[in-house]
């Protein structure tokens, strides 16, 4: 089980636009995140949701980076009609990567 999961997790982190974009690591660990918290549709987070965000206790989250993280998967063709609030990201992968997804279980 751990090679096909490790090797699932390296063609995210590896996608072509990601590379070519020279995605940081933040971009990519963010893209592997998304691609684990989605519906079979690609929503995110269970029945389309949205994610809600979390730090370590007392840690706060830099919306601004977030911002610019969401914007470089926009821009590489990673999410759709993503939309950040300080406490949750809603929006949906494209086809493009969405048999790259692990959707959640129901």
């Amino acid at each position: 089980m751990r090679p096909k999961l490790s090797g699932w997790a390296q063609k995210v982190i590896s996608d072509k636009k990601l590379r070519k974009a020279k995605a940081t690591a933040g971009t990519r660990l963010l893209a592997l995140t998304l691609a684990t918290q989605t519906d079979a549709s690609g929503c995110l987070g269970p029945g389309g949701q949205g994610i809600a965000l979390h730090a370590p206790a007392g840690v706060p989250i830099d919306s601004g980076g977030l911002q610019h993280l969401v914007d470089q998967l926009t821009a590489a063709d990673w999410l759709t009609d993503a939309a950040l609030t300080d406490a949750q990201l809603n929006g949906q992968l494209s086809e493009r990567v969405l048999p790259l997804a692990c959707p959640l279980q129901a």
